[in-house]
């Protein structure tokens, strides 16, 4: 497994060529996936995927970061849920609204 390159090394990369950065990324990412047990990899395929379209969504680096941090601190705030009060996990409550499709003259025409 390829040890993780100094910071210094990866804000050079950054700034002189971010594909290989991106490249870099997502080949220790699959190292460390496949280094998981078989149970783990899908659900840490999962979240790689996931990470994969936040960061697809961002419009520049800055704005990347802001929902990289986000998305962390909404899982934090689940993952502390799931430690401080796991049956709210699985309480569920919806509202469930019936639509009804709206009628238009021709509608009401072939009807009538």
């Amino acid at each position: 497994m390829k040890t993780m390159p100094s910071f210094d090394e990866l804000k050079a990369l950054a700034e002189s060529d971010p594909q290989a950065l991106e490249a870099l990324r997502i080949e220790m990412s699959e190292e460390i996936i496949d280094s998981a047990s078989d149970a783990m990899q899908p659900k840490l395929r999962a979240q790689m995927s996931h990470i994969n379209r936040v960061i697809a969504s961002g419009k520049n680096p800055n704005h990347v970061n802001a929902l990289l941090m986000k998305e962390l601190m909404r899982q934090f705030d689940r993952f502390s849920t799931a430690v401080n009060n796991p049956s709210a996990l699985t309480e569920r409550n919806a509202t469930v609204t019936t639509l009804h499709p709206k009628r238009n003259r021709e509608t009401v025409a072939v009807e009538g």
